[in-house]
């Protein structure tokens, strides 16, 4: 599969594990922290199955450094991300948590000895500018354990995608981390755990977060994020809240308004002079 395809199924994914989450929290058919223990369990369950099918899942995965820190940089990010959100609209969410993932990767970037160029440094400025116009109009002053519970998230899911570039296998790095993920949401159940509030239909959301959206598009996310650098993997991101506005807009008949066609315009652009300035380095 080509990479400009995989970024787009691991973005789309993405933007699916929004939109189910949207769907299963909205309706009250489920509760935030049984819907996370779902989506990691279905998650984990069903790739290791695959895995050992293969003859590649392997005890000694449990004595791996990598593994225990992927797979504790994405139960901390599932389970931040799921409260946060009982607490902040999808505007103050969205902006705490990818402001958070830009300052982290594009920190590292820097960090590692990488410049930026003229044409980097006005694609992340034209993004985040498109970004932030996107998700304003339904931003709301936050309470600050939600914005702190946002911004754990969204180092969390930087550090995930940091570990990534380090992955031999991106299935087996992502298996590794959903089972390990896992194991620590069973030991966390008593506070995760409501099953008086779950319901069919919330369980099945979960399912659907944690197998599809989460399971399968990490893996083609680990598989991107090795052929990309981190300042594309940072910006690339971006188009998740544009990606979920638009399946809103055509799945749910929700308004589309010129402003958020501008933004969205903005944030594709920055994205695409990213991709182009590394591409001319």
């Amino acid at each position: 599969m080509p990479r400009s395809i995989q970024l787009i199924v691991a973005l789309v994914a993405f933007a699916a594990n929004s939109f189910f989450c949207r769907y299963a929290l909205a309706d009250e058919s489920i509760d935030p922290g049984s819907f996370t223990w779902i989506r990691l369990l279905s998650g984990a369950v069903t790739l290791a199955t695959l895995l050992c099918w293969q003859g590649k899942l392997k005890v000694s995965l449990f004595n791996d450094k990598l593994s225990w820190w992927s797979g504790a940089a994405l139960f901390g990010y599932a389970i931040c991300f799921s409260f946060a959100y009982t607490a902040l609209s999808t505007g103050t969410g969205a902006l705490i948590l990818f402001g958070m993932v830009q300052l982290s990767l594009v920190a590292f970037y820097v960090g590692s000895g990488h410049r930026l160029s003229k044409s980097e440094m006005l694609g992340v400025t034209v993004a985040l500018g498109g970004f932030v116009l996107l998700m304003l109009p339904s931003a709301q002053m936050p309470s600050l354990s939600a914005a702190l519970l946002m911004m754990v998230a969204g180092g969390c899911w930087a550090a995930f995608t940091l570990i990534g570039r380090k992955a031999a296998s991106a299935p087996v790095a992502i298996t590794h981390g959903f089972v390990l993920a896992s194991v620590m949401a069973v030991f966390a159940s008593p506070m995760l755990l409501s099953l008086e509030q779950i319901t069919w239909s919330g369980a099945g959301w979960g399912v659907l977060s944690g197998v599809l959206a989460s399971g399968f598009g990490y893996i083609v996310w680990y598989q991107v994020v090795k052929q990309i650098s981190v300042l594309q993997a940072s910006v690339a991101q971006l188009a998740v809240p544009v990606i979920a506005f638009i399946a809103g807009g055509l799945g749910l008949g929700e308004v589309i308004s010129v402003m958020a066609l501008i933004s969205s315009a903005l944030v594709l652009g920055g994205i695409a002079l990213i991709f182009i300035g590394h591409a001319r380095q």
